[in-house]
């Protein structure tokens, strides 16, 4: 079992690690980091509702199955959205890794109708009196 923990003796020079640093959200503002997962049709989904001060405010998580990435990505922003607002969280920074998701929420393109309608849902969660950032992270 500890062989499992220890990593390799060797990694190939081929091999590059990316280390993804997490930034807490500017004073005041509640972030919302969010990530949906599709293997063999069926889904798992997460979102992290993070506090300036690095605190963990909420968390949600959910299956689905038969469905897509697209789609569970779109469901799990919805449900972190959801949860925000019902919190009355009125400054909100969203960061995603689905460029489709991140550019239909901002209105920069049109969408498949599989997620058409969870994105209006969104934005209807997002009333005129909520500042929101919202940014692709990789």
């Amino acid at each position: 079992m500890d062989d499992f923990f220890q990593w390799p003796s060797s990694t190939p020079s081929s091999t590059n690690i990316n280390f993804v640093t997490w930034y807490p959200p500017q004073p005041r503002v509640v972030k919302i980091n969010f990530d949906g997962s599709c293997v063999n049709s069926t889904a798992a989904e997460g979102f992290i509702l993070w506090a300036w001060t690095g605190k963990v405010l909420k968390v949600g998580a959910a299956n689905y199955q038969w469905t897509s990435s697209l789609v569970v990505e779109a469901h799990v922003l919805k449900d972190g959205v959801s949860l925000a607002v019902q919190a009355r969280y009125l400054m909100i920074s969203i960061k995603g890794d689905t460029l489709v998701v991140i550019q239909a929420l901002k209105v920069a393109i049109k969408v498949s109708w599989q997620i058409t309608n969870i994105l209006e849902d969104v934005n209807a969660c997002l009333t005129q009196e909520i500042r929101v950032s919202i940014n692709h992270t990789f």
